[in-house]
């Protein structure tokens, strides 16, 4: 992906990416909400913090007995025994079958050089604890000398830094129109990458989950990653040879001609391009083209229901919080009678 240069007055797509980022916290910030208290909760934070803070007052016991993790690892580890991989299959009888062996080695190439166990382990893992994982596709040079990109799968360690098209329903994400990742940054690394930039003016709009403490962020900034697509209006064609091109594609009706060829039918159709930027809340730091139709952000959804024409995400943990709960309750108040039983005397 070519970058292109900073650029230093402010630029009206900024507002876009901040106007995006709030409608998709705000359509789902009540799942954002409930799968951070699940991963809390899967991590041991169990008891109400009233009744908690009732019991220390009075000196008594909080047992938790966490058995919701053992669970979580039970469904974690069966996925790690027979993880997904990328095979490419023909789509009909023309399809050549040793191509598509080829393409199934460059995407077998591609997943071992990244490690993309990690990355489709870190997204599962959240999907059974709270609802929703992410992974994404990178292109990189493969050296500091050397003009030749790789391919990338890496894993999006805090999914709560995505904020995904709330218009998106299709579960591999691939009808997202626009996708929004911010990353805090030291302003030391900040300074090296963007000399030029202006290191007070962070990408300060965030939702559930996706916070610093203030200590941390005086030394650090938030930037943003902002993918969006692009559609434009174009009559595809279709030629006497039997191929197809844009209307915007082909030479002048002259060289057509020339070539012996000439268009047979056209319909109405569109190009999409897909396109990125990297901004503080002032400046767009870098920009550039995806070489895909698709946006290389991809979700990993846990159980997703419609209830009031509003999309429920949740994990395996959301149903076994009340049961945690009371086993923890029981268990602590056994003990409990048990510490203060009367010792026999001797």
């Amino acid at each position: 992906m070519n970058m292109a240069e900073n650029q230093t007055e402010f630029d009206p797509r900024i507002d876009l990416a901040k106007k995006f980022l709030k409608l998709a916290n705000d359509a789902d910030t009540t799942n954002r909400s409930e799968a951070l208290e699940d991963l809390k909760f899967a991590a041991g934070d169990q008891w109400p913090v009233e009744i908690q803070n009732s019991r220390s007052l009075e000196a008594r016991p909080c047992l938790t007995i966490n058995k919701i993790d053992a669970y979580v690892r039970q469904v974690t580890n069966q996925q790690r025994q027979q993880r997904p991989r990328i095979k490419v299959h023909g789509m009909n009888s023309s399809s050549d079958e040793k191509v598509a062996d080829i393409l199934t080695g460059i995407c077998r190439h591609i997943e071992v050089q990244s490690d993309a166990d990690h990355a489709y382990d870190n997204a599962f893992n959240y999907a059974v604890r709270m609802g929703f994982g992410y992974w994404r596709i990178e292109t990189d040079y493969v050296r500091e000398d050397s003009f030749d990109q790789e391919i990338y799968i890496k894993p999006i360690h805090n999914p709560f830094t995505v904020y995904f098209d709330p218009n998106s329903t299709l579960p591999d994400g691939s009808d997202a129109e626009k996708c929004l990742i911010t990353q805090v940054v030291s302003k030391e690394v900040f300074r090296k990458m963007y000399p030029d930039a202006d290191d007070g003016a962070g990408f300060t709009q965030r939702g559930t989950g996706d916070s610093n403490a203030e200590w941390v962020m005086r030394e650090d900034i938030r930037i943003a990653e902002f993918w969006y697509t692009e559609r434009k209006p174009d009559k595809l064609c279709l030629l006497s040879n039997g191929e197809k091109a844009f209307r915007t594609d082909l030479p002048d009706q002259e060289e057509l001609l020339a070539r012996g060829l000439f268009v047979i039918e056209e319909r109405p159709s569109f190009k999409r391009e897909v396109k990125q930027f990297i901004c503080t809340g002032m400046e767009i730091l870098e920009e550039g083209k995806w070489a895909s139709k698709y946006i290389p952000i991809i979700p990993v959804y846990g159980e997703e229901f419609v209830v009031e024409n509003k999309r429920k995400k949740y994990g395996l943990v959301r149903m076994a919080k009340d049961p945690q709960r009371m086993y923890n309750f029981w268990k602590t108040a056994i003990t409990e009678s048990v510490a203060l039983a009367p010792k026999p005397s001797g």
